[in-house]
Order: structure tokens, then sequence, then C-alpha cells
């Protein structure tokens, strides 16, 4: 039954009946594909004789006159009918599902640039964590390599190696150089801008001067206390370098990177290490956050946030939440709205443990 359908009609013969998005998807479907192949040309600049040629390549052979019936109608209106085989060898040379060749034309040119973006978006995100990722493991290395124990251990390495000494010095250096080492802080600076400007992977949207609203360094800092102050101390040691090293760019965003090194050194080592300092490194920059003028409601709200990440525990309720409010004179808008910013997470007792109050050798240390 149905088994003389002509041509592309059998393709969606067993559409489902649905609406009239579907039904007019029926009647259509061939004038859209016949529109989409020429426009798809056109795009390309490709010539009837080009586009024959690319069928042919994909396993269909089609000859140029074929390509011409299609995309030109003729004077009744009808068209050349396309069959099963050549809707799935076109939509194989467009890089498109045979779906997509049945949709209008009209549109495409917005959702193949929306998939752009995407591409854009989530390449930018993977880029910006290989940078990351290389950071780390240069300032790693920069780390180690500041002890002349291990300058020695590396040049005898190298001399096994057969490289004389002079190499030896020469490649130490140049890991060791500043120059270089703050030239790569400031490219990753800029592609953290960029991407930061490209949007979220979910929102594309692009962001403005207030993407604060979206990504805050308070909400780095917070991730960080609590990676520091909570999970390293109750992680298997073993399991610590990896742990720290997922956190990376927020690492490096946050501007933490150097104070962690020497936990994350020591636990490479196998040697549980204390992270009093990282976290007192962490909240004299919440409190340098707390300090600064605000210089507009964004401002305002980020130094709020900084006072409540050194504040809250993560258990309180309504009530308490209300009474911390007023403790820091803000209203309940604004300690929300801080909340935000801060990504500080609400019931979950995420910092559930941690100290209260900013750990006093913080009150003497420098923002670096």
């Amino acid at each position: 039954m149905n088994d003389d359908l002509p041509g592309l009609a059998r393709l969606i013969r067993d559409l489902p009946e649905g609406d009239g998005h579907n039904r007019s998807l029926r009647t259509s479907s061939e004038e859209n594909v016949a529109l989409r192949l020429a426009w798809e040309m056109r795009r390309r600049g490709w010539s009837q004789d080009r586009m024959a040629q690319e069928l042919t390549n994909a396993g269909q052979p089609m000859h140029q006159s074929a390509i011409s019936k299609i995309v030109n109608s003729m004077p009744d209106g009808r068209r050349r009918t396309i069959s099963v085989d050549e809707a799935i060898a076109m939509a194989r040379v467009f890089g498109i599902s045979v779906g997509e060749l049945l949709r209008s034309p009209h549109g495409a040119e917005g959702r193949d640039l929306h998939r752009l973006s995407r591409a854009v978006v989530f390449g930018g995100g993977g880029a910006r964590e290989q940078c990351a990722n290389f950071i780390f493991a240069w300032a790693c290395l920069r780390y180690q390599l500041s002890r002349p124990e291990n300058q020695r251990a590396y040049q005898r390495y190298l001399k096994t190696r057969r490289a004389d000494a002079a190499t030896s010095r020469e490649g130490i250096e140049t890991w060791l150089a500043e120059r270089s080492w703050r030239e790569m802080q400031a490219a990753y600076a800029t592609l953290e801008q960029v991407v930061q400007n490209l949007g979220g992977e979910s929102d594309l949207t692009p962001l403005t001067a207030d993407r604060r609203w979206r990504h805050s360094t308070v909400a780095d800092l917070v991730r960080l206390r609590h990676l520091f102050a909570g999970q390293i101390p109750s992680t298997e040691p073993r399991s610590v370098p990896l742990l720290i090293e997922q956190h990376a760019p927020l690492l490096i965003r946050a501007g933490v990177l150097q104070a962690a090194l020497p936990v994350f050194d020591a636990y490479t080592q196998g040697t549980p290490c204390p992270t009093a300092d990282v976290v007192a490194d962490i909240d004299q920059r919440l409190q340098h956050i707390i300090d600064r003028k605000p210089q507009g409601r964004l401002d305002y709200l980020e130094s709020l946030a900084a006072r409540i990440a050194l504040q809250w525990k993560g258990d309180e309720g309504t009530q308490q939440q209300r009474e911390l409010a007023a403790e820091l004179g803000a209203s309940m808008q604004d300690y929300t709205d801080a909340m935000k910013i801060g990504s500080i997470p609400r019931g979950t007792g995420v910092l559930r443990g941690l100290d209260r109050r900013p750990a006093q050798a913080a009150q003497s240390r420098q923002i670096r």
C-alpha cells in the first residue's frame, strides 16, 4: 500500500499527522528541498555542474540538467521529482540532516549562524580550559625550579639526555623568565575577557558591561574557599592534586594560583599540607573587595556578597538570613541579589564548617 508514492513523498509518508506544521510539511517538502538546494548552491557559489559532480562523488550520480529541472520549476509550477536517495545524498553533501533539508530555507541562514555562534562559544571555552591547564603546569614548573636542588636534579637528567651545561641552564632560565610568564598571564586574561563577552553555553546572548551579574570574582573566591577549607582536608590525599588541578581556571582568574602551589606540590609528593595560608589569602581578597569604595550598584553588591561569604555557613534559615541582612545593614532584596552575584549556595551546607571570621593571618598579608 502506498508503494507507488512518487520520490520524496515516500520519505515523509510516515510523518505523524500532528499539527498544521506537519501537514504543511507533507505538501511542501519537495518545494522546500528545491528551494534549499538552490540556496545552498548560491551560498557556496556552486554551479549546477559543480552540484551534479558533488552528488556523483557522494554516490548519487546526477546530471546538470536534472539539477536545473529541480531548482527551476516548469510553467505549470511543477518541478522534477526528487527521489529518496537523491534527498539523502543532498543532505550528506550539505552536511545537514534530511529533516533539515525538508525545512523551508527561510531562516536557514539564521540557524547556520546560530550553529557557528555555538561553535565559537564552545571552542572559546575549550581554549580557555586548555590555556589554564598550560599556565597551571608552567606555574608548577616555575615553583619547583625555584629551588636549587630541583635545578640540579633537572640538570643531571638533561645531562643523561646529552645536553651540555649551557643548554641546561638556558632551558631552566627560559621557564623561570619573568617576562615570558607575565606575557602568558596577560594573554590568558585577554582570552578570559573574550570568552566572558561571548556569553554562556546555554545562553548565547553576548554579555555587556554588567557581566558581573553572571560572573563575579566573589563567586570564584567562594568556591575556592570551600575547596581549601572544606574539601581538601576531607579528601583522600592522593586525590588532592587532581582536585586542585581541576580548579586551575578559578585559581588563575581569582589570583590564588601562587598561594595554592605549595599545597599542590606537597600533596603531589604525597605529603598532606595545611591549607590555612591559602584560605587566609582568599579571605584577604574578599576583604579587599569589601574595603574598596563602591562605584555603583554592582560594586556594592559584590562587596555585600564578600561580607556574606565571610560569615555564611550554608545552613541558615530564612529568619537567620533576615538577621544577617539586618546586621550587614542591607535590605533583603540587596541581600538576595548579592547571594546570586556571589553564587553563594542556600541551604546546602556547602560552606558549613568554615570559620565565620577571616583567618587572622590574612590581616598581615597583602594582595599579590
